[in-house]
């Protein structure tokens, strides 16, 4: 868990960091999605082999990249609807929306990339 919430940390620090960058420049949404792309990378590679430190013959690209983005498009999704809320529903400022969006859909991603993605037999 220590391991998993170091990568996610990382990931995190970089989607708001690129998020509140790019809220300069595009709607709040074009600065997540921006913010989205930049975490990706870095939480499939560094949960593969950091966090649930998968050896070389339990990796399989072809069968845990499918499923990490698709775990991943639905926290994406879920940061949406944290955005839509905090943002339309109750008319919260940029940088409290996108920190409420990148500190739950965490809680959400280790669940689903624990029981799913990464899972091992």
């Amino acid at each position: 868990m220590v391991r998993f919430a170091l990568v996610g940390v990382i990931a995190t620090c970089a989607h708001y960091l690129v998020a509140i960058s790019a809220v300069q420049f595009v709607n709040v949404y074009g600065a997540n999605l921006a913010g989205y792309l930049a975490a990706v990378a870095i939480s499939y590679f560094g949960h593969q082999r950091y966090s649930f430190q998968l050896s070389a013959r339990e990796v399989s690209h072809r069968s845990q990249f499918p499923r990490f983005i698709l775990a991943s498009l639905g926290g994406l999704a879920l940061s949406y609807l944290v955005l839509a809320i905090m943002e339309d529903g109750v008319g919260a400022p940029h940088w409290l929306s996108l920190a409420a969006a990148v500190c739950l859909v965490p809680v959400y991603t280790f669940i689903i990339n624990k029981l799913v993605v990464f899972r091992t037999s």
